[in-house]
């Protein structure tokens, strides 16, 4: 697998389950702008009226025959399961004839999509997946990736802001890089800097 970061605004979204895990799931893809819909035995009237741009469905996926399955799948582009472990192997199997996105609760080996642990700081994202050996892992990690992020805010704009400037001043990306480099390994640079812009304030 490779990770990649997608656009999803237009796609087809279809989650099965609206419990913890399907729920956080349905929570990440609706920022994803992509068109949501929700096959759940359970939906709470409140969750209908909340996402206005989710479709929810309330229906048992075990009353569902494969012919079903297969007829609600095909029109979906990404496939996320989070039932019990006999439907969604059903479901798995129906997705990937069809070629599909598919990610399932309980069958990590055979989804071929993975919603990693993820945090987004000033328009900087970060993801991190430990092939299902430790999710907790995954999520102190992010935490602290999340947390140097924000702590590292105002180097991030000024490094975005030097690039932006050396990319005027110095063809070269060899020699840009080199820069930009060393300005952020230069400690006492980058005290003098923070005194100049309070001074300057």
């Amino acid at each position: 697998m490779i990770p990649v970061f997608l656009d999803l605004g237009g796609f087809n979204v279809l989650i099965f389950g609206f419990g913890s895990v399907g729920k956080r799931r349905f929570e990440k893809f609706l920022k994803s702008r992509a068109k949501i819909t929700v096959y759940s035995k359970c939906i709470d009237k409140n969750d209908i009226s909340k996402y206005k741009n989710a479709i929810f469905f309330e229906s048992d996926v075990t009353n569902l025959s494969d012919e079903e399955l297969y007829s609600i799948i095909k029109n979906h582009d990404i496939i996320i399961t989070a039932i019990d472990e006999e439907n969604n192997k059903r479901i798995v199997s129906v997705a990937k004839s069809l070629k599909k996105f598919i990610n399932s609760s309980t069958f990590e080996k055979e989804s071929n999509l993975i919603v990693p642990a993820c945090c987004e700081v000033d328009g900087v994202s970060f993801a991190v997946y430990t092939g299902g050996k430790s999710p907790i892992i995954a999520r102190e990690i992010r935490k602290n990736v999340e947390e140097y992020l924000k702590n590292s805010e105002f180097e991030l704009d000024f490094q975005n802001k030097l690039r932006d400037f050396l990319k005027s001043e110095i063809e070269d990306q060899n020699e840009r890089k080199k820069v930009l480099e060393t300005v952020f390994s230069d400690k006492k640079f980058k005290k003098e800097l923070l005194k100049l812009i309070e001074k300057h304030r």
